[in-house]
């Protein structure tokens, strides 16, 4: 939650703030929801097979939830 005193500073500046979604599948997340899809559909239905999908690598999460890269 942002302190109101850095609301009244973004609002004084014209400072506006987007948030990204995150979707996390066991150790991963992905930044498009129909990644983080796919690879659970795949990996519930193959378990033993590791894949990539649309050519870009799965992003396993550091211990403090933080893309680690």
């Amino acid at each position: 939650m942002m302190k109101n005193d850095n609301l009244v500073k973004m609002k004084k500046y014209d400072i506006t703030c987007e948030q990204v979604n995150i979707y996390h599948y066991k150790q991963y997340q992905y930044g498009k929801l129909e990644d983080a899809i796919n690879y659970a559909r795949h990996d519930q239905s193959n378990p033993d097979v590791n894949f990539t999908l649309n050519g870009e690598e799965r992003t396993p999460l550091s211990q403090s939830g933080k893309d680690e890269s």
